[in-house]
């Protein structure tokens, strides 16, 4: 389709002060020049705009600048190792990881530390832990954390998986998807020391570097009976 009849410069001269863009802005947009414009076109306007890189989708109906670019976490060789474990002795179960290192590249405030999350299904927590445990000198349930999180350095942290957590498969293994390390950041008490003022950095600088469903986010936010704090701190992201 045609840059006149998509109208990309007007487009973000009008849009440049929003993070998010909804279907409806968009519809509006095209109808003060067009106002019978078919919804149907309106929608080819929108696939275009996705195909070329200048809007990227973020959730049902929701829009920003810029080309979709899914974080992928590293895979260390320790995840690789958990995950072979994993999958030969418990082969049936839904399981994810992730290293709190990660969140480094979107921190005001450098971690010096790190610990690995293992998020399993809740009927093999214990199972995992003790084949864990027999590999590896540092393995803890999360229920027995004490203090903070920084005196667990290089520690694995077996946590239940949360039904319909976002994962992805990257390798050989599972890893958790950027949606799921915001929320857990925001939503669980192991990670109290993020939740200050930055809970408000990470957030802003992962959405400004990749894309993030936030509808995602939010469900699954739901699901940990923290739909609000997560909702809270991306209204205040999305009207920055």
């Amino acid at each position: 389709m045609s840059s006149n009849k998509l109208d990309t410069d007007r487009l973000k001269g009008q849009f440049s002060d929003k993070n998010l863009l909804s279907l409806k802005d968009i519809d509006a947009f095209y109808r003060e020049k067009e106002p019978s414009i078919p919804k149907t076109t309106v929608s080819w306007r929108i696939y275009s705009l996705l195909q070329q890189g200048i809007l990227q989708r973020v959730g049902h109906g929701q829009y920003s600048f810029g080309k979709t670019l899914r974080y992928i976490p590293q895979v260390s060789h320790k995840m690789t190792r958990i995950g072979r474990a994993i999958k030969k002795k418990f082969p049936f179960i839904k399981y994810c990881q992730w290293e709190l290192s990660s969140v480094n590249m979107f921190c005001q405030h450098l971690i010096n530390f790190n610990v690995l999350i293992v998020d399993v299904e809740r009927v093999a927590i214990e199972a995992v832990y003790y084949e864990l445990k027999d590999n590896y000198s540092k393995v803890i349930l999360v229920q027995n954390l004490y203090d903070n999180l920084s005196e667990f350095a290089n520690t694995i942290i077996v946590r239940p998986l949360v039904t319909d957590s976002p994962i992805q498969k990257s390798g050989s293994t599972y890893v958790a998807t950027l949606e799921k390390i915001l929320v857990d950041l925001c939503a669980d008490k192991e990670f109290v020391s993020f939740q200050g003022n930055e809970i408000y950095h990470i957030y802003e600088n992962a959405l400004n570097a990749y894309t993030v469903n936030q509808q995602t986010m939010l469900r699954y936010a739901g699901r940990k009976t923290k739909r609000k704090e997560v909702e809270t701190v991306l209204k205040t992201i999305n009207r920055q």
